[in-house]
């Protein structure tokens, strides 16, 4: 187990990598100067992206014909797109995000030695998962000092998307945790011995869902952006294959495929994990010594057994229930969709 690796150095990775996206929320006990100038941070942070994508646009706009440049474009306009979207979540979800975070870092503050140990294990589970730009101005850039500004621009706005990228591992580290406090739950309520205990591991269990709850909205739409933005970027990369395209267009969205693909089953994973380990804090209770206990407390542990609703990250409509299962019919339901599209593209060709 990598014990050199603790669950604080986690949470310092994952806030430094997000950093320059202004998405990881204010101390709880911020003033409301602070607040406010965060927030503005992040409004000038979505507008600096924005004055990046609609270059892009118009780049598009000017050459329409250039499959190359249209692709590599399109590319890039899913990184900005997701960037403006989660960083416009994130400012709308930073309350949430605020309580989220507190209780995160005062959970692992205040963590029992078992506790720990569950964290570890989780770290141990999980450590080892987790060039130019095409644009078009209105204006000539050519001079030295619009050039210097347009450059310095690009740069800031490049490593804000690069940063989004990370913001997926912030989505997974909640639910990770989420799921290691589940975890942590059912082995304090195996060790109930009568009904106070019991009731007070219930009350646990109860703001622990809620806390679940949480996470899972704000994470949400995310989720939904990404399953999108994969079915179109493998719809598109069916496309290039099937026509007569460069290599590198294939390689570009082959590559970007696999990329999204990747971010969705950073999601799918602990979703999974998060869903399965909710549900084994009501049936943990089976392995108590039930039997030895009074009439009374085994007629609690079987109401206990009989509600046993899992916590699932899920879009209504759209996403019945993020898990691995979803993840491989959600590939396979892509990749033959992709297939039909190739031989249509084929068929019409010839």
């Amino acid at each position: 187990m990598l014990k050199h690796v603790t669950p604080e150095k986690v949470v310092n990775i994952v806030r430094l990598s997000v950093a320059m996206t202004f998405c990881w929320p204010l101390p709880v006990n911020s003033s409301k100067i602070k607040v406010i100038g965060y927030k503005i941070t992040q409004i000038c942070a979505t507008i600096s992206i924005t004055l990046l994508f609609l270059p892009l646009l118009y780049s598009i706009y000017l050459r329409p014909d250039d499959i190359e440049i249209v692709s590599t474009a399109v590319g890039q306009s899913i990184c900005m797109v997701q960037s403006i979207i989660q960083t416009v979540i994130c400012f709308s979800k930073h309350d949430t995000l605020q309580r989220v975070i507190e209780e995160l870092r005062t959970s692992i503050r205040e963590a029992k030695l078992h506790e720990r140990e569950i964290f570890y294990t989780y770290l141990a589970r999980c450590n080892v998962f987790y060039g130019s730009y095409i644009a078009e101005y209105p204006f000539d850039v050519n001079r030295t000092l619009v050039s210097v500004i347009v450059r310095a621009h690009q740069s800031i706005a490049c490593c804000q998307c690069c940063a989004h990228v990370c913001l997926s591992v912030f989505g997974a580290l909640l639910i990770w945790f989420t799921a290691a406090r589940f975890e942590c739950l059912a082995v304090e309520m195996q060790r109930s011995t009568d009904i106070v205990t019991m009731s007070i591991c219930i009350g646990k269990q109860l703001r622990l869902k809620r806390y679940a709850e949480e996470v899972v909205s704000c994470f949400r739409l995310m989720v939904l952006f990404v399953i999108t933005a994969c079915m179109f970027v493998m719809t598109l990369a069916a496309t290039a294959i099937a026509m007569n395209t460069p290599l590198i267009v294939k390689v570009a969205f082959t590559g970007l495929s696999a990329a999204l693909l990747m971010y969705v089953y950073m999601y799918a994973w602990p979703a999974d994990y998060m869903k399965e380990k909710s549900l084994n804090v009501s049936r943990s209770v089976y392995d108590i010594t039930w039997y030895e206990e009074t009439v009374g407390m085994q007629k609690d542990l079987l109401n206990i057994l009989v509600y046993q609703k899992p916590v699932t990250l899920s879009i209504t409509c759209l996403v019945p229930e993020l898990s691995l299962g979803y993840f491989c019919t959600y590939l396979s339901n892509t990749l033959s969709f992709c297939t039909a599209l190739r031989a249509i593209l084929d068929k019409n060709a010839t």
